[in-house]
């Protein structure tokens, strides 16, 4: 078997950017544009959320490889568009798949009562749903059983066994302010179990969580860009020496700024050194 199609098992997009920018804080794009008692937009942000990305892709996708398939907008602290973004990162992260078992923080405990009863009792009605998903998952190796050599299946459950056990590595930064940390816990739903400063700097973070549905994550949070330029020279080192060992680098940018001049200009340079580093260095 050769090693492209195995390799093609962790990353069915190969060769990936495994970048994923996401828009945060669209819940303060229009005053009073949040409905509070279904938390979600009012139909007048939904209009504007939809004109607000295509800005934001042109902008950011002007001097870079982005494009609508690597940006994603939301609101973490209103646990809004969750699951789109966590979609993206699973298609965009290499090993993707290590993350298809995560389930953000539940928007709908932030409603009213009686949306939170009926958002349940349709939730029940699509149980079954849910089960076909798990058994049309195992019907897949199933047939890729029936494809492959008995060798050559044994090497592929080998691998992914090997790979599941090194808990994804995502790299997250953007400007002061973005919502890092609200973004990661409802994201992820995670709890941070240890922080540690990462090898060689003083300014990025290495921290482990565990997941709400099993296993770990571990977040390099490196320090943010924009505030000053000896600041960024600094920090820019740090970038370059932790982005080539992650599965994905998750750049956050705000919703409600209109000069995306220092986002533009970090997509473009991520953007480069992922070309030259196309898979994690482990």
């Amino acid at each position: 078997m050769g090693g492209g199609w195995l390799s093609s098992i962790f990353n069915q997009n190969e060769p990936s950017l495994r970048l994923i920018v996401g828009v945060n804080q669209i819940d303060k794009l229009v005053k009073d544009g949040w409905d509070e008692r279904l938390n979600l937009p009012v139909e007048k942000l939904e209009k504007e959320l939809q004109k607000r990305s295509k800005d934001v892709i042109q902008k950011l996708a002007k001097h870079s490889q982005i494009s609508p398939e690597n940006l994603e907008y939301y609101s973490a602290l209103k646990r809004y568009r969750l699951l789109p973004l966590l979609t993206k990162i699973i298609k965009n992260a290499y090993a993707g798949f290590k993350l298809d078992n995560i389930k953000p923080a539940d928007p709908f405990e932030l409603a009213d009562e009686e949306v939170r009863e009926f958002v349940k009792d349709k939730r029940k009605e699509r149980e079954k749903n849910e089960n076909k998903k798990i058994l049309a998952k195992e019907s897949f190796f199933e047939e890729i059983k029936k494809i492959l050599s008995e060798d050559d299946f044994n090497l592929v459950q080998q691998k992914l066994k090997q790979e599941r056990a090194i808990p994804p590595k995502v790299a997250i930064f953007g400007k002061a302010g973005v919502g890092k940390t609200t973004t990661v816990n409802n994201l992820f739903n995670a709890k941070e179990k240890t922080s540690h400063t990462v090898v060689g700097t003083t300014k990025a973070y290495r921290k482990e969580y565990e997941l709400s549905t099993g296993g770990k994550l571990e977040i390099i949070d490196l320090p943010g860009y924009g505030r000053s330029l000896s600041e960024d020279k600094e920090y820019e080192k740090i970038y370059q020496n932790v982005i080539p060992s992650c599965d994905l680098v998750f750049l956050i940018v705000q919703a409600n700024t209109r000069d995306f001049s220092d986002d533009q200009e970090m997509v473009s340079k991520v953007s480069e050194w992922i070309k030259n580093s196309p898979k994690p260095e482990r």
